[in-house]
């Protein structure tokens, strides 16, 4: 998987991370620590986390956001365990490789993805002073509920075989995928002491670049190659996507639109966001 030099670079410091902040395969119980680790090291963009590092950058530094974007890792990785099981999307295949359940069992692939999330907390908890670690719990736990991730994923099961409109379609995907990006630039600037104008326009920047990213993943779902992708095409066949509403050439404009609507709201940050918009464009034009 070939990813722009701005990507790889954090990479090995985020992978160093999740290795130090998760237990190994040998400690008890070591089936549950297998499966956590199978997943959450399994290789991967990384996309997440390199947007908190980023965005605590260009607040004034990302010396103290590697716990943080461990965090947003460990919570993700427990919604791709949880999204591939039977009774969800009963995905077979994941990063290139057998999905958890059918690795490691239904029932340990359960107890990794809800120990993974348990694991994300833990980690803000210990890695940051009560102030700070308070609102980043806020932050992310507000991702992960009614209006993020988890009402996302409700509102996409009851929407399944069924016709919807294209603001409820976006609605599922701004909670169930832009949610996340938004907690993950948030919470890295929050660990810089970012100023409210800066959150905000990091609020807008992943708000537009989290659905934008969704798009290119219902694109890939038709387009893509499986060997690149990591999952089979056509896995969302049973759903209403971007693709399906629109047509691959509509998707297309509409994720190169938000990608831009996105870098219009870093202005305030002048050239030191460059990375932020290297992101949006590697977002735009993604084939993995």
């Amino acid at each position: 998987m070939k990813l722009p030099a701005f990507i790889t670079s954090h990479i090995a410091a985020i992978e160093r991370e999740l290795d130090r902040v998760t237990p190994p395969d040998s400690a008890q119980p070591q089936a549950l620590h297998r499966a956590m680790r199978y997943t959450l090291l399994a290789p991967s963009k990384r996309v997440r986390a390199v947007l908190t590092l980023l965005s605590a950058d260009v607040c004034g530094s990302s010396e103290g956001a590697l716990p943080a974007a461990a965090a947003i890792e460990l919570v993700h990785a427990s919604s791709l365990i949880l999204d591939d099981l039977p009774a969800l999307d009963n995905a077979d295949l994941r990063r290139g490789r057998p999905s958890n359940h059918v690795a490691h069992g239904e029932a340990m692939a359960l107890m990794a993805a809800f120990n993974l999330f348990n694991l994300a907390f833990q980690t803000i908890a210990r890695a940051y002073e009560p102030s700070l670690a308070r609102q980043l719990t806020a932050l992310v736990s507000g991702s992960v509920g009614s209006e993020g991730l988890i009402g996302g994923e409700v509102e996409d099961l009851l929407a399944t075989e069924s016709s919807i409109s294209f603001e409820a379609l976006e609605l599922i995907h701004r909670w169930k995928t832009g949610a996340l990006f938004v907690a993950a630039a948030v919470a890295g600037a929050l660990t810089a002491g970012a100023r409210q104008d800066q959150v905000a326009a990091l609020t807008a920047y992943a708000k537009n670049l989290g659905l934008a990213f969704q798009i290119v993943d219902d694109l890939l779902d038709v387009e893509g190659d499986p060997a690149e992708t990591g999952k089979p095409r056509m896995a969302d066949a049973r759903k209403t996507t971007f693709v399906s509403f629109s047509g691959v050439d509509g998707a297309r404009e509409l994720a190169g639109e938000l990608c831009q609507t996105a870098t219009g709201a870093l202005e305030i940050f002048g050239p030191r966001a460059e990375p932020l918009r290297a992101l949006a464009g590697f977002v735009a034009g993604r084939h993995v």
